[in-house]
């Protein structure tokens, strides 16, 4: 099994536009929109790789430091199991042998509350699935992750998000910004809402300089 389908570079540029679009967005907050990141990244990877990758939601635990104790989590405790919910939850990408997450250069700003958050690296996600950690236990070495997938709320979820025109919106732009897979990106682009104002995108600064 190959251990990344996308290069750094190719998914920085993903991460980019996404990130980019969000930022030409007011009142988004680009760490809290996980579901946008899977749905960009799910669109190129089907329609510009041909890399079937599907839109995944749930809990999911991630180890920032070695030795256990520092783990970081998208999800909520209930009974003293890790749940997902509408108030607690991560959305990510999942192919026949990879997790794809798109929005791990900034986990940084996604687990703020955590007191390691503040240095994490910026790195990409992009995972094979035989990598996943066994348990909650088994998350001692940093990088280390679990998934716990919950079917019925990804469709809750996807259904509330594909049902807002806005939504669709600012996919079909992200797709347009992105172009042709092996054209030159370009680094900015115009935005017009429905009262004609527009707004210029930029490539998102931040980029993942490696790989966890």
């Amino acid at each position: 099994m190959v251990k990344f389908l996308l290069p750094l570079s190719e998914y920085n540029r993903i991460y980019q536009v996404t990130h980019g679009v969000l930022q030409g967005v007011p009142d988004a907050t680009a760490e809290k929109a996980c579901l946008f990141f899977a749905a960009v990244g799910g669109y190129v990877l089907n329609q510009r790789y041909n890399i079937g990758a599907r839109i995944v939601g749930g809990a999911f635990c991630f180890c920032l430091g070695e030795g256990g104790g520092e783990v970081a989590t998208f999800g909520k405790l209930e009974d003293g199991q890790l749940v997902s919910g509408l108030d607690a939850f991560h959305m990510w990408l999942q192919t026949d042998t990879h997790i794809i997450d798109f929005m791990a250069p900034i986990y940084r700003e996604a687990f703020a509350d955590h007191p390691r958050s503040a240095n994490l690296p910026r790195k990409m996600m992009q995972r094979r699935l035989d990598e996943e950690a066994s348990d909650l236990d088994a998350l001692v070495h940093t990088g280390d992750f679990r998934f716990y997938p919950d079917p019925a709320l990804t469709d809750e979820l996807l259904d509330g998000f594909l049902a807002k025109p806005f939504n669709g919106d600012l996919i079909k732009i992200a797709m347009a910004w992105y172009g042709k897979r092996r054209a030159r990106q370009v680094p900015t682009f115009a935005m017009q809402d429905e009262k004609g104002r527009v707004a210029r995108l930029s490539l998102a600064a931040s980029v993942a300089t490696g790989s966890w």
